[in-house]
């Protein structure tokens, strides 16, 4: 008896001994797969609001077998996670679409979707992007408004502004958004998304920072920043009188400490040379400057802009009603950078460059 239970033994330890040295081959040895042929690939815009659906689909793939495959998509504002299928190699047949609601629950912040495809002896292919749920009346916090704020109506479209009187002056607290309409659109929103025209206000070409502010108001010129660096000014520095001259000191008092979306996500984050006080009113944020491309024809009336959007959080930068002494095909525009506690002056194209727009108007 004893024999046969050392036999048993032995030969189960042979067993387990050739089990170990079949699974390190099979690490050893791990079969490699094809992949699926191109780059998986989808759209998904940057910003939304709440109650919105959006619909992502997935391209870039195909299966070097011409057979159909799959998608596997994850939102991580969603405990469900869905499959759909792309049934045939052909890209004029269905793309495996993915549509999101975003619900009127959720939170102000940024959220991902990722879509894998996947075939059967094939390696899957992965994306993700990114999306900001925004709210019109909520995404600023902290602008420095009061509810004894004077308020004019844009009767163009409706919208209302807050404005502070600087020495005379009137001077919008809030970024002009108005887009003009179908037969005339002007300016373009931020990241060309339009949900976030109503939070930080348009980008105008000069041209049409020209035109663009409501009855009554103008597009400040030199003289106007001129007078304003004086009414803010150090009443023991020296006077500003030079158009073109950088005016210094002033800066923290035309910067509001505004967050975008959440408590935590300060704009004017990189801030340290001078104190954020907005002792003016004027609640500045940075919400940088866009370079204009067109495409499409002048001719037959189809010319499209888009802007490539650069130095959020790093610029407040706004176009003056003055053209480039130096060069007529530039004007001038006054911004505040991060790492210089003055307001700067800068020149630019007129029709390759966009900047948001506050506009002012007298009342002496």
């Amino acid at each position: 008896m004893r024999t046969d239970r050392n036999i048993r033994l032995a030969i189960a330890a042979a067993i387990a001994a050739m089990a170990v040295l079949a699974c390190k081959k099979d690490e050893d040895e791990q079969e490699i797969l094809p992949s699926l042929s191109g780059q998986l690939t989808f759209e998904l815009t940057p910003f939304v609001e709440r109650g919105v659906k959006v619909t992502v689909t997935p391209s870039g793939l195909r299966h070097p077998e011409g057979k159909g495959f799959g998608y596997y998509w994850k939102a991580s504002f969603k405990e469900k996670n869905d499959t759909t299928r792309k049934v045939t190699d052909d890209p004029d047949v269905v793309k495996g679409d993915s549509t999101y609601l975003f619900p009127m629950t959720l939170d102000l912040g940024t959220y991902t979707i990722s879509c894998t495809a996947f075939a059967s002896g094939y390696y899957s292919s992965s994306a993700t992007r990114s999306v900001t749920v925004v709210d019109q009346e909520k995404s600023l916090i902290d602008m420095g408004f009061s509810d004894d704020d004077p308020k004019f109506t844009d009767g163009r479209d409706g919208r209302t502004y807050r404005y502070v009187n600087i020495d005379g002056t009137d001077w919008m607290k809030q970024n002009l958004a108005y887009k003009g309409d179908e037969n005339a659109p002007v300016g373009i929103p931020y990241e060309n998304t339009e949900v976030m025209s109503g939070i930080f206000g348009r980008y105008y070409t000069w041209d049409e920072a020209k035109t663009v502010c409501p009855d009554g108001w103008d597009l400040p010129d030199s003289q106007d920043w001129i007078n304003l660096a004086n009414a803010i000014r150090d009443p023991e520095a020296e006077p500003f009188d030079d158009p073109d001259g950088i005016f210094y000191d002033i800066s923290g008092a035309m910067m509001v400490d505004a967050k975008f979306n959440t408590k935590d996500n300060e704009m004017w984050e990189y801030w340290t040379d001078q104190p954020i006080t907005n002792s003016s009113g004027l609640s500045m944020i940075p919400c940088g400057y866009a370079d204009i491309s067109y495409s499409g024809s002048q001719e037959n009336g189809t010319l499209v802009k888009t802007g490539n959007f650069d130095s959020a959080y790093l610029y407040a930068a706004f176009w003056t009603g003055t053209e480039n002494p130096d060069d007529g095909s530039q004007a001038l525009f006054r911004f505040i950078y991060w790492d210089t506690p003055a307001l700067q002056i800068g020149a630019a194209d007129k029709e390759y460059f966009a900047t948001p727009v506050r506009c002012v108007r007298k009342t002496e």
